[in-house]
């Protein structure tokens, strides 16, 4: 890597075109900027300056020197400018959440960086264990996960909760279902699977069902795409257990209904949701509105 301070050197020579200025302006003496520029000569490998009498020619590698070294300065001026600036409607926001919470956040966050184009929204859905991972790993900086995380180097702050529902097809094979289930009728339709409902279901079984008979629960199915999810369910190919927002969008919802059980009570469970990023790392300005938004949404729904 050339030396900076000789590059300095060159380009301040190069502006003023005399030794004696660049001394002064530099606080050096004369000799010592001749050595500078002979140092960076050796360096390079070639003449830089072609000198005659007090004055002085560039040589091409001279001029080609000379614009690296002003580019190289404006680069690190930018960078400098940039790292001193956090502007609140600029810059990357890496975000990691759940598939339905994406569904639920993503059309805002759009809809945020049309308003501040200078905005990019990274958004990463997936269960809670990617997204603390992601953030341990400094690719997301903001995540909302469904457990309270206990560790030293994280921040999780509860935000409020979305409520899970167990949802059962309106008939199979042409036949009703009754939305008064139990245990037996859900183990003959089997579970459609995604990468939330295994956690999901732990947590409704637990509430609603014998939690030791759960964990033994038939896959009839497994999809990783929210939108598809709830398809092989109006299909009548089994049931699942997701966010009641998420099932609310549902475009065949007129397929599909929430399971009730005891006759009036329907199945489900209101879980608490976290944002979390790290402990000892500033979140930028441009994540505060993202966190109003996030925070109102929850509150909606």
């Amino acid at each position: 890597m050339l030396n900076q301070q000789w590059l300095s050197t060159f380009i301040t020579l190069v502006e003023l075109g005399h030794f004696t200025q660049t001394a002064e302006k530099l606080f050096m003496t004369q000799p010592g900027v001749s050595q500078h520029i002979k140092k960076l000569e050796h360096q390079v490998g070639t003449a830089l300056i072609n000198r005659i009498g007090k004055r002085f020619e560039l040589t091409e590698a001279g001029m080609t020197v000379y614009e690296y070294a002003r580019d190289l300065q404006r680069q690190q001026q930018e960078l400098l400018t940039r790292l001193n600036v956090d502007e609140p409607f600029a810059g990357e926001c890496k975000i990691g959440c759940s598939g339905s919470m994406a569904a639920l956040l993503y059309p805002f966050l759009i809809n945020e960086q049309q308003t501040y184009p200078e905005l990019v929204m990274l958004l990463e859905a997936g269960p809670n264990k990617r997204t603390i991972d992601g953030i341990l790993s400094n690719q997301l900086d903001l995540g909302i996960v469904t457990q309270q995380v206990v560790q030293a180097e994280l921040v999780s702050i509860d935000i409020g909760k979305q409520s899970l529902c167990l949802v059962l097809p309106k008939s199979v094979a042409g036949k009703p279902i009754d939305a008064n289930i139990n245990f037996e009728l859900l183990s003959q339709l089997g579970m459609i699977d995604h990468p939330d409902a295994t956690f999901y279901w732990q947590q409704i079984s637990s509430a609603f069902f014998n939690s030791d008979a759960s964990k033994n629960m038939r896959k009839s199915g497994y999809v990783n795409q929210l939108n598809q999810i709830l398809l092989p369910v109006a299909k009548g190919l089994g049931f699942t257990v997701l966010p009641e927002f998420a099932v609310r969008c549902f475009a065949q919802f007129e397929d599909i209904q929430i399971a009730y059980i005891d006759n009036d009570k329907p199945v489900i469970l209101f879980e608490p949701l976290y944002l979390v990023h790290k402990q000892h790392r500033k979140l930028a300005n441009r994540y505060q509105r993202i966190i109003q938004l996030i925070e109102s949404l929850v509150k909606a729904d």
